[in-house]
């Protein structure tokens, strides 16, 4: 073969697997396919709007790439994706996608927006552009723990033979050089976001995933880490705390929880409600978890904006014949 035609098929193929890489701020914010504007704006599509700045930004990224300047607000990053993370990507994209039989896939890679979460995110794409699987790859031991727990939990779920909900299915759970990843069923392109409203509190899903109610006891309740770990972050010598230690010897009432049940984990595909991210399930948790969870994610901006409002609503609506 000619020398100048294996150097261009050579280059090319290199493109082909390289990313256009997206900073605001000098942080990473989104790595796109750099072998089409097609797949690029596919990728762009996985980046989730949860907030008036993400907005902008994606409509301003999904503008400058159809009209060909994105090119002027990205860098060209090679396949490794070095030194973003800490090993070759490439080489563990290639075994990611052995696995599931789609040797031509291609990845979007997403940073959380708080820059100590310790992963990132990766949607895989067939060569239709269409979603394939939503991958969380893990760069830390905390987040190892999170993606173990999350693992545990959907297979009990799917256990219970579910009906009031659908949750995705774990396609691989895997680790690369140290590093944990959880691979999932991709959640189907129709879903529709669940407005932020106290009608879509979803009680039945609950009272299905929770099961019968449990009781803990004194000691049983000082060694679950969930108690564990609010002394840590409580000062120990308040009124509050206190009133807790003086409590913490009667039948508290405990269940499976979600552990962060707020609107943006849910989605409705054709009516059909789903629920991701579990995380921070746990099978014996304070019964209220997922509602109160689910009335701060409601009340959050006026809570940030006025924290006292916040309080009184809180105390209204769950603490009224309380102390």
């Amino acid at each position: 073969m000619d020398k100048s035609v294996l150097s261009h098929t050579s280059s090319s193929t290199v493109l082909s697997k390289g990313y256009c890489l997206i900073r605001l701020a000098k942080f990473p914010i989104i790595a796109l396919p750099a072998n089409s504007r097609r797949m690029k704006l596919a990728g762009l599509h996985c980046y989730q709007a949860t907030s008036i700045k993400r907005t902008i930004f994606s409509w301003g990224m999904h503008l400058a790439i159809m009209t060909g300047i994105d090119k002027l607000l990205s860098e060209y990053v090679d396949s490794s994706l070095e030194p973003l993370l800490p090993f070759n990507f490439a080489s563990w994209l290639d075994s990611v996608c052995e696995f599931l039989g789609e040797p031509s896939a291609n990845a979007v890679v997403i940073w959380p927006s708080k820059r100590d979460r310790g992963r990132v995110y990766v949607h895989l794409l067939g060569c239709d552009a269409k979603p394939l699987a939503f991958i969380k790859l893990s760069l830390d031991a905390y987040t190892d723990r999170l993606l173990l727990a999350e693992a545990n939990t959907l297979a009990d779920l799917k256990a219970m033979g579910l009906e009031k909900f659908r949750i995705p299915s774990v396609l691989q759970q895997g680790s690369f050089q140290n590093h944990s990843y959880l691979s999932f069923q991709h959640i189907p392109v129709e879903a529709k976001p669940v407005n932020t409203s106290w009608d879509n509190f979803p009680a039945q899903c609950i009272q299905e995933y929770a099961g019968p109610d449990q009781f803990v006891y004194g000691e049983q309740l000082r060694k679950l880490p969930w108690w564990q770990r609010f002394w840590k972050v409580t000062e120990a010598e308040s009124a509050f705390a206190q009133e807790v230690r003086d409590l913490q010897d009667l039948p508290l009432r405990v269940r499976r929880v979600h552990g962060d049940l707020v609107p943006a984990n849910m989605v409705s595909v054709k009516d059909q409600l789903w629920i991701f991210d579990w995380e921070e399930s746990c099978t014996h948790a304070p019964y209220m978890t997922d509602e109160i969870v689910f009335f701060l994610a409601l009340n959050q901006r006026q809570i940030l904006s006025n924290p006292v409002f916040g309080l009184r609503a809180l105390a209204a609506r769950y603490l009224s014949e309380s102390s």
